[in-house]
């Protein structure tokens, strides 16, 4: 890309084809924004606003509470909690990002990992409303993180760039 990783994250904006910095700042900006709603909210006493605040953006399991949060779809893949989980997603989004952008470029790294959020997040309603093993937990379940759309770009990377282990 133009120059080393805090660089390129720190201009992500002023540049144009570089959607892999992008998403990673967006990511980035969503947890610390919402790590520091979550420390002033709960030392302030309205830690459950906090709850009720996060889950209108978190993916329900129902589709009744989609058709009520319909921009859900989109939010939850931009969320997390914890450190561990941003740390993990942002690790392998960078990695195999930096691939999917040398092969195939900034545009469809932006899609790649924009469509796998949407078919993770349908794919999560379809389990949940059809496997009788949800069945209890429907209703009360939510689902949040970049896990899916940085799982597609995993699967994207392999017809370039095949995953040997032992070659």
């Amino acid at each position: 890309m133009y120059g080393n990783f805090w660089e390129n994250l720190k201009n992500a904006f002023k540049h144009g084809d570089n959607s892999l910095y992008k998403l990673i700042a967006i990511n980035l900006i969503v947890w610390a924004v919402f790590m520091v709603l979550r420390v002033v909210m709960t030392i302030g006493g309205i830690g459950e606003t906090y709850g009720s605040l996060i889950s209108w953006l978190m993916m329900p399991d129902s589709l009744p509470k989609l058709a009520i949060q319909p921009w859900s779809i989109f939010t939850y893949m931009f969320l997390h909690e914890g450190i561990f989980p941003i740390l993990f997603n942002m690790l392998f989004l960078y990695w195999f990002g930096l691939l999917i952008h040398q092969f195939l470029g900034s545009r469809k790294l932006a899609n790649l990992y924009i469509l796998g959020g949407l078919a993770g997040g349908l794919f999560y309603l379809l389990i949940y409303n059809l496997a009788p093993y949800f069945r209890g937990a429907v209703d009360s379940s939510m689902m949040l993180g970049a896990s899916a759309g940085v799982f597609a770009i995993v699967v994207g990377l392999l017809p370039f760039h095949p995953i040997r282990p032992f070659s």
